[in-house]
């Protein structure tokens, strides 16, 4: 069983909530989501991919979201035209987001007396804010969080645990930063003279725009002069790195262990899979989907789905593996058949020689 909701409705609620068709008992109350498998009586679960639908025959809920055409042997359902975003609808009625458990200023916490806080800000324990930092109202710093001279937060953020923001980093409203991040450390600059790796001074910045959502355990490099930029609407999963002075677009996602090398422009609404990687310089355009573990080494053009390391056309990468399992078949053969064709070719040169 779930944890237990914040809130608890009706089924006919929900099915209202979610534009969905109900063909279950309205009144049932709910209290919780769960998968098919674990779902009880008084939780709902949901259908959106087709490797679960072998848990409908069983499952317990009390109503399962589907697709508006699903055809499957559960009967009690919420049909609708996505189940996926009905399934978000149905968390956020049940059990709402985060609620911060932090209220204003704790005596703890080291504030420059030059930093500037906006109205209901909370700022937890052992939090450090540097000079002239500034920080957006309804705003939530978390233990630990450092924040540099000159940091600019915007209204509504959520710095989890020991987030640290070196000097001039810019977040913008409803930014959340997840514990154990760092935003705005030296891009990995060297000049090597004689063997000896000199630092280049990184005097640049980064900038993360409205609505951004950093997962814990992020890097991302402030540039060598101006800015390092996420768009706004981008979305990180976890131990994300960006490189200095990348300018990221709007509405990108990327999964855990993606990282992306320095001086790379990326075009809005993009998707790199787990641990894919890109060098530096290139330009990856609009919409481009980069799939797990490629390694992007030159430009993508807008819509394009890559895969593979070097990456390349998606379909043309699949065709490429499916060979794979019967390369060691194919060179014994090739082997076989250059004997064979050795020992041919040395016989007609005998019969011709007589």
């Amino acid at each position: 069983m779930s944890e237990r909701a914040a809130n608890e409705m009706t089924l006919g609620e929900l099915a209202e909530r979610v534009a969905g068709e109900l063909t279950a008992p309205p009144e049932t109350v709910i209290r919780g989501v769960n998968s098919p498998a674990d779902a009880a009586d008084d939780e709902v679960t949901f259908l959106a991919n087709a490797r679960y639908e072998h848990f409908m025959a069983t499952t317990r809920a009390a109503a399962v979201i589907v697709a508006s055409d699903y055809e499957g042997p559960a009967t009690r359902l919420i049909r609708c035209a996505n189940p996926y975003t009905a399934f978000r609808e149905a968390m956020v009625a049940l059990y709402g987001f985060r609620r911060h458990p932090y209220e204003g200023i704790d005596a703890r916490a080291l504030i420059d007396p030059s930093a500037t806080l906006g109205e209901n800000v909370a700022v937890a324990p052992f939090v450090t804010i540097g000079p002239a930092a500034e920080i957006g109202a309804e705003t939530v710093l978390y233990p630990g969080v450092y924040v540099g001279a000159g940091c600019r937060i915007g209204p509504g953020c959520a710095l989890l645990p020991n987030v640290v923001l070196y000097e001039r980093t810019v977040l913008g409203a409803r930014v959340t930063v997840h514990a154990g991040s760092v935003i705005g450390e030296d891009g990995f600059g060297y000049a090597t003279r004689a063997g000896v790796h000199e630092k280049i001074p990184q005097a640049g910045w980064v900038e993360i725009g409205d609505d951004c959502e950093i997962g814990a355990c992020c890097a991302i490099d402030r540039a060598a002069f101006g800015a390092t930029r996420i768009g706004a609407g981008t979305k990180f999963s976890n131990l994300v790195t960006i490189g200095h002075g990348t300018k990221v677009g709007r509405g990108c996602l990327f999964v855990a262990q993606s990282g992306i090398a320095g001086s790379v422009k990326i075009g809005d609404y993009c998707a790199f899979g787990g641990q894919a990687g890109v060098v530096n310089h290139l330009q990856i355009g609009d919409g481009a989907r980069v799939g797990a573990q490629s390694g992007v080494i030159k430009d993508v053009p807008a819509g394009q789905e890559v895969q593979g390391s070097p990456a390349m056309p998606r379909k043309q990468a699949w065709r490429m593996f499916s060979v794979l399992p019967y390369l060691t078949r194919m060179r014994n053969e090739i082997k076989r058949l250059s004997a064979e064709l050795a020992e041919l070719k040395a016989r007609t040169k005998g019969e011709k020689g007589r």
